[in-house]
């Protein structure tokens, strides 16, 4: 395929490759200088990223794509663990030590959630996490709110080698199939600077978290959710044959918080979280009142997050909560809901 012709191709919605192109390279130019469209295999790339749809580009009537979009507004609800995530891929203890200039490339970033949290979280403006991800409505929507953003297949990255300090696979990692996850590894440490880190998160198989996804969501939603979860020797053998060092792998405690007016508001608004994060429609019948759904989700979510000292976060301490809980916090009321997840992180 000639250039032209690969300028030509659909690539976001009513967006053509050229076109987006010329966007980024007048919104974003440095991002621009490390795009690599005409890398060998980009044409049947693009071709591939055409003819694929995923439950993210659907609506309320044949996936979870609209219900996600709506749980996403809530942004802060996970920033407990995204903090620690960004820390852990910069290398840093906390995010007042990220250096300036840092670049991390978010591989499953959907509409850019978390280049919105670590924007509100940085202390200086200048830090850049790029959004990249396979479904071209959430990508048009991440450029839409004016950050770089890339829509590619994690297995072939349209980006030069070395040319990010991090990289990150999270909060999907499971939805990789288990026979692309070393490529998909491999092709992320492709394009890390020396010293660079990859960071890798899952919930680990056979845990709270992930009995959620199989028994929760899995029945209850309409587009199903039938993914094999990483074990810890999964994460740091893929991270080991992608050529990286320092290889470690962690519990960390990423849990579910919101924030209410009084109690039973900061439980009916996770609860809503919950159902529209997971598109949990298979609960609500049509006598199903809004309260009698609230606490079923509500009840479903204490019997599935009670947690084990055997998937004890290794920073446990006195904010681990061992069950969904509902506290005061001084003028406001908190919904928790505690979840364990399993990060290895690997060095260039």
């Amino acid at each position: 395929m000639t250039i032209k012709a690969l300028l030509r191709q659909p690539y976001l919605p009513g967006l053509p490759l050229g076109d987006y192109l010329d966007q980024i390279g007048k919104r974003f130019p440095d991002f621009g200088r490390v795009l690599w469209f005409d890398r060998k295999g980009a044409a049947e790339a693009l071709a591939g990223l055409s003819a694929t749809t995923n439950e993210f580009e659907t609506n309320d009537d044949d996936g979870r794509g609209d219900s996600y979009r709506r749980a996403q507004l809530n942004r802060m609800i996970r920033a407990r663990g995204m903090r620690t995530l960004f820390t852990l891929a910069a290398g840093v203890p906390d995010m007042e030590s990220i250096p300036p200039g840092w670049t991390l490339l978010d591989l499953l970033g959907g509409d850019g959630l978390l280049a919105r949290v670590f924007a509100s979280m940085a202390p200086r403006p200048h830090h850049a996490v790029i959004t990249s991800d396979m479904a071209g409505h959430m990508v048009a929507a991440a450029l839409h709110a004016g950050l770089p953003a890339i829509r590619q297949q994690a297995q072939f990255l349209f980006m030069r080698d070395e040319s990010v300090d991090a990289a990150l696979l999270a909060y999907g990692t499971h939805h990789i199939a288990p026979e692309d996850r070393l490529g998909v590894c491999q092709e992320a440490a492709r394009v890390l600077r020396p010293g660079g880190r990859l960071v890798l998160h899952d919930f680990e198989a056979g845990a709270p978290a992930a009995l959620w996804f199989s028994e929760v969501v899995h029945r209850y939603s309409r587009a199903g959710h039938s993914y094999h979860h990483f074990t810890a020797a999964e994460m740091a053998g893929h991270l080991k044959l992608s050529g990286l060092g320092s290889v470690l792998v962690r519990r960390v405690y990423d849990p579910l918080v919101i924030r209410g007016g009084s109690a039973a508001e900061a439980r009916n608004l996770l609860a809503d979280y919950l159902f529209d994060m997971y598109g949990l429609t298979g609960l609500a019948f049509p006598q199903t009142s809004l309260d009698d759904l609230r606490q079923t989700v509500w009840k479903l979510a204490q019997y599935h997050f009670a947690h084990s000292a055997k998937y004890a976060p290794d920073d446990a301490g006195p904010e681990w909560k061992r069950e969904p809980v509902v506290y005061r916090d001084g003028a406001e009321w908190v919904a928790e809901i505690p979840r364990v997840a399993l990060v290895a992180v690997g060095e260039k």
